[in-house]
């Protein structure tokens, strides 16, 4: 399993589905080995629940390793020299500890283009079949992009995490093999929980208020400010105080968020958290009254490619709302458990919002068959079942 992002044991849960991927996938017989780059303070190998993980230095001395990790790759690059500098040594290194370890296993599975890049060169030279996973983020950026085609054209088998990803991901070149497996969501750690004493206070939200819930990077993409303007309509406009917005995450736009708040006089009902630990997630979800991400396409033709914190949101009973873009279309049914929004539509997003606001009922009973949904839907075992269909139709 290549990767060019993978969990931090610092909290960062950056790549968090791939380490979930290969946990099931261990659980159900399969033999992995991850390959990733390193990261300053972190082992260069351990056991992960029976995953044996393999992480690559690229750079010495280590703290300045600047291409992996952090805002991402695609962003370290345009941001910084020594990020560009090291992109040699890094897939240097990437390959030689591919190459050693590739003899060892029946196949390699790749998750974005770099890795792909390494993947394909290193399964032709120890004659592996080689598996690529499509996110959605890269194709959308980098569209007809000749290293993203190269990976694609040499390729055995793509699985795409959403049927518009797969969409967009075939119009850059026409990969035989083909199908779409979700990300799914381990439904014996997500589901309703308070296992947080006294969340709400911690938060300060009374137990009366409106409780809603965002998390992601603050990033374009992310839509977030959309989510501030319409906080600010239901607020001021509408007049409704019992209402309470925490924000989860962190990135590059927290100070534009800042001065949205301050510009709408919302200090007292937006609130930023932070990083939330992957094992306090379901707490969060289970405890607010409802989850949105108003996400767009940005600038760049970045969008989302999925959206897993709506299908671990409602996997807590929690309802949701989302913008009708990219691959969140494959996990909301609009009005069965969640509603969508228009992208960059702040208005639309009130009127929602409202909705819920004013229907206990009807965000109970949206919650319990979104929870239904993502347990037939998104399950990783049904999704690890298919991807090692992938695997047998391969070695086959």
């Amino acid at each position: 399993m290549l990767t060019t992002s993978f969990p931090l044991n610092k909290g960062i849960a950056v790549g968090i589905h791939v380490i979930e991927k290969c946990r099931h996938l261990v659980k159900n017989g399969v033999s992995v080995c991850v390959i990733a780059p390193h990261h300053q303070g972190e082992p260069l190998f351990e056991m992960i629940d029976g995953v044996k993980v393999k992480r690559f230095r690229y750079f010495l001395p280590e703290k300045h390793q600047k291409l992996a990790y952090g805002s991402g790759i695609p962003t370290n690059l345009k941001s910084s020299l020594l990020a560009k500098i090291q992109l040699p040594f890094f897939l240097l290194s990437f390959f030689l500890n591919t190459i050693r370890e590739a003899k060892k296993y029946d196949l390699i599975h790749c998750h974005w283009s770099l890795a792909g890049v390494v993947g394909v060169i290193a399964g032709k030279l120890t004659q592996k079949k080689i598996v690529f996973m499509m996110h959605g983020a890269e194709v959308f950026v980098l569209g007809k992009n000749p290293l993203l085609k190269f990976v694609l054209k040499n390729v055995d088998f793509l699985i795409s995490n959403s049927t518009f990803t797969e969409e967009k991901t075939l119009e850059v070149y026409p990969v035989k093999n083909h199908c779409v497996i979700s990300p799914g969501v381990d439904v014996t750690r997500f589901y309703p929980q308070h296992n947080i004493p006294n969340l709400r206070e911690k938060l300060n939200v009374s137990p009366d208020d409106f409780f809603i819930l965002t998390i992601g990077k603050f990033i374009p993409r992310k839509g977030i400010e959309y989510l501030i303007e319409a906080m600010n309509t239901i607020v001021h406009e509408k007049g409704i105080k019992d209402i309470q917005l925490r924000i989860g995450g962190r990135g590059p736009l927290k100070s534009k968020y800042q001065e949205l708040i301050k510009k709408y006089d919302l200090n007292e009902y937006i609130n930023f958290i932070g990083y939330i630990p992957d094992q306090d997630l379901p707490s969060y979800y289970t405890e607010a009254d409802l989850f949105v991400l108003p996400s767009i396409v940005d600038d760049n033709g970045d969008t989302e490619g999925l959206g897993v914190v709506f299908i671990e949101a409602n996997a807590c009973g929690t309802p949701v709302i989302g913008s009708n873009v990219g691959g969140i279309v494959d996990v909301i049914v609009d009005g069965y458990n969640g509603l969508f929004t228009n992208q960059k539509d702040a208005y639309d997003l009130f009127e929602k919002m409202f909705y819920f606001y004013q229907n206990e009922i009807l965000r109970k009973s949206t919650g319990a068959t979104g929870k239904k949904l993502i347990k037939e839907k998104f399950a990783w075992e049904e999704n690890i079942k298919n991807i090692i269909g992938v695997y047998k139709l391969l070695l086959d």
